[in-house]
């Protein structure tokens, strides 16, 4: 199965296999090593490659693209609709219009780029009483909100696409007055939703922005991205709300909108499954990351160790 291309974005557990899963105490590990030597196109031309080497590993399947409403999933959109894929487009709706913020968005967008779309209706309430725990276990996951992503793409039929958030960074020092150090994050939850899909022989793409290496580092070379290191956006959210800014160096025309969740109005599911799993696991125990920092990581992506 492939979570990224030609599986280059690999994780470990201490000397586990790649792909392996949580055994006991090992450590998280990660790595970009492939030995990269490709000429990097522009972050458009690379969301365009990106796009179309996940159906070169998975031909003959129809892209199911997942879309929020928010901007990381309007990029991944757009980018399969301008390769002519005619991806099937999928619009989850919560009861209680939980997340109509970012439904009305989503049916905006694709209403715009003249999609059309699937809307999916999903009982969140229901979700966390019967099925958030068991997913919880296969998925070693234990973020309550990530868990409601593995149940609803149930739906589809063909290549099921998630943009889980781009590679994130974040200033190591949140004091703006001294020089900072902005780090790249891989989570351990996130791959936590490669190992349910690999358990249950599930066609998916779930780290879209990891998918290929060009495209992780194009995205390092927007003019935004680069203005976001050298600290010319002064505060600690600076990534979350200036993102756009560096979307909008490839598409100009894309709607300025605040980030939600959807999960505002039903925090209280959440914090009472996390109470339950921590007393499940003794513990939050699939919450490691590792951290590089820009240079690190463009360094070992270039390299074969």
């Amino acid at each position: 199965m492939w979570t990224s291309e030609n599986n280059w974005y690999k994780w470990s557990y201490g000397s586990n296999p790649v792909f392996g899963r949580q055994t006991g105490n090992l450590p998280f590990n990660t790595s970009y090593a492939c030995g990269f030597n490709s000429v990097i196109g522009s972050f458009k031309e690379e969301l365009h490659k990106a796009a179309a080497s996940t159906l070169d590993h998975y031909p003959g399947l129809t892209p199911c693209v997942f879309f929020s409403g928010g901007a990381d999933s309007e990029l991944i959109l757009r980018a399969y609709l301008e390769i002519g894929a005619k991806p099937k487009v999928y619009i989850i709706r919560y009861e209680k219009d939980y997340n109509l913020y970012d439904v009305s968005y989503a049916i905006t967008i694709c209403n715009i780029l003249n999609v059309k779309y699937h809307l999916i209706d999903f009982k969140l309430k229901k979700f966390y009483e019967n099925d958030a725990e068991l997913i919880s276990e296969q998925a070693q996951i234990d973020r309550p909100r990530m868990l409601s992503h593995l149940k609803f793409t149930e739906c589809a039929d063909g290549l099921i696409i998630v943009g889980h958030s781009d590679v994130r960074w974040y200033r190591a020092n949140e004091d703006y007055s001294e020089p900072g150090i902005w780090l790249a994050q891989d989570f351990e939850h996130d791959i936590g939703c490669d190992k349910y899909n690999i358990l249950h022989n599930r066609s998916a793409v779930y780290q879209w922005w990891k998918w290929a290496p060009g495209l992780v580092l194009s995205y390092t070379r927007l003019n935004w991205f680069q203005n976001l290191i050298k600290d010319k956006y002064n505060g600690k959210l600076g990534i979350n709300s200036t993102k756009l800014e560096g979307f909008r160096e490839v598409y100009p025309d894309m709607i300025a909108r605040k980030k939600a969740t959807g999960f505002e109005d039903v925090d209280h599911l959440v914090n009472e499954l996390e109470s339950h799993l921590i007393k499940k696991y003794n513990g939050l125990p699939y919450r490691n990351e590792i951290n590089r920092s820009l240079e690190a990581m463009t360094k070992e992506i270039y390299s074969n160790d």
